[in-house]
Formats: structure tokens, C-alpha cells, sequence
């Protein structure tokens, strides 16, 4: 399978930790700023580093960006490259463009010009970010203390019908599974939203539309959301 591509505009210390983590995880990444120090910096992680002006938008194609799977805006600065580059970003037709903001005027402007996904930025949220776009499945992680992080994961249809005794989530991805979270049948209006399966047993089996919890250090759940 072809590692998926993703672009990451603006360096600085967000951006940085998205191009990095999306990088060491077998990810293809692009990643442009107009600072060519941080591009010489990043030039040995990522597959192509590019010194230009992020809202030409011929150098944007020359280089591949409109063949990425999804594309971050990290530009922190200057709010007008930054809403100008996601603009021209949904023109170019990338199906998905993450983009930042520090302020809610900030975030309702690049919503309502098609950013798909807009973030404040911190280095925990840029490794998130990461991560969540590497694989669907991953609908949110969260770092625990350093090195240990606890993540959830739809399942995927595999697993469907097995017992947790029989998946070997432990030996194969060296995560381990705390909770089961399952909707419940919502004919009952007095039935809570979803129903909780903590620390569960051997014998439980896995249903259509779970989503596990799993805890993990950081590097065996980038690898988990790489195979799923």
C-alpha cells in the first residue's frame, strides 16, 4: 500500500511537530515555509522541503500539493497567508485541509472560506493532528504523561465477531484494550448514549461499531493507526 501524502504549511513549532510526527510515522510529507533555516532543519525528516511563498499557488502545484491526501496551514503569523493559502488549498481540490487559528474570529473566517478542520495549536494537539489524519480509525489521543498516551479506535470490520482473548491486541500491537465503548439501543429513551465495557474479559466479543480504548506508548499506537 502507497504511504499516503500530506502537506504542512508554516513551521513553526506546531507545524513543525506535524510534519515531523507524520514524517516518522512512514508518512510522505511536504512541508514549505518562507524561513529557510527551519527548511534546511527539516529538510533530512521530511520527503520534500520546499523555501517559498506558501500563496503561489503554480509553486504549490509544481511541487505536488494538490496530490496530497490532506494538507495542514500552520501559518501563525500572518493570518492573511494563512487564509489565502486555504483558500487556494480547497481550490486546488485537496479533499481535506487543516488550518490554524488563535482566535474564534479567526476560526469562523477559515470555516467559512472551507477549512474542513480548524485547531489551536498546541504540541500535544500538532501530534494529535498527526496521528488522527494517518488513520480514520483514530477519533482522538491524548497524551497520558510523556511517553504513554491513551487512544480510541474504531474497529475495524476484521475484528467484528471476536473475542477479545482471541484478537491478540496486546501481542500484535503491544497496546492494551481498558474500555469497550458501544451505542445502545436508542428504541429506549431511557438508555444512556453509550454503555461502557471497562477492563473487559477474555470472553467479550467485539460488535459492529465499537470503539476500543486502548493505552499505549506513543510509537505503538503511530504504529497501530499505520496498519488499521
Amino acid at each position: 500500500m502507497p504511504s499516503k501524502r500530506f502537506g504542512v504549511i508554516g513551521l513553526g513549532r506546531f507545524g513543525y511537530t506535524v510534519a515531523t510526527t507524520l514524517a516518522n510515522s512512514g508518512a510522505e510529507v511536504i512541508a514549505i515555509d518562507s524561513d529557510s533555516n527551519v527548511i534546511n532543519e527539516v529538510s533530512d525528516i521530511v520527503s520534500v522541503a520546499v523555501c517559498m511563498n506558501s500563496v503561489d499557488k503554480e509553486g504549490l502545484v509544481a511541487h505536488g500539493m494538490d496530490k496530497c491526501d490532506a494538507a495542514v496551514v500552520a501559518i501563525g503569523q500572518n493570518f492573511e497567508a494563512n487564509v489565502l493559502t486555504t483558500s487556494i488549498l480547497k481550490d486546488l481540490g485537496v479533499k481535506k485541509v487543516v488550518a490554524r487559528a488563535s482566535t474564534d474570529v479567526q476560526k469562523s473566517i477559515l470555516e467559512r472560506i472551507g477549512a474542513d478542520q480548524v485547531i489551536f495549536p498546541e504540541d500535544a494537539i500538532g501530534v494529535r493532528v498527526a496521528q488522527s489524519l494517518l488513520s480514520s480509525r483514530i477519533v482522538d489521543i491524548t497524551s497520558l504523561f510523556e511517553g504513554l498516551s491513551i487512544a480510541q479506535v474504531v474497529v475495524p470490520k476484521e475484528l467484528v465477531g471476536k473475542k477479545i482473548g482471541e484478537m491478540k491486541f496486546r501481542q500484535k500491537y503491544k497496546c492494551n484494550i481498558v474500555v469497550i465503548k458501544r451505542k445502545t439501543d436508542q428504541s429506549d429513551i431511557s438508555s444512556e448514549p453509550e454503555r461502557y465495557n471497562v477492563l473487559p474479559e477474555p470472553e467479550d466479543q467485539i460488535q459492529m461499531g465499537d470503539i476500543l480504548v486502548v493505552v499505549g506508548t506513543e510509537k505503538d499506537i503511530e504504529k497501530l493507526a499505520s496498519s488499521l
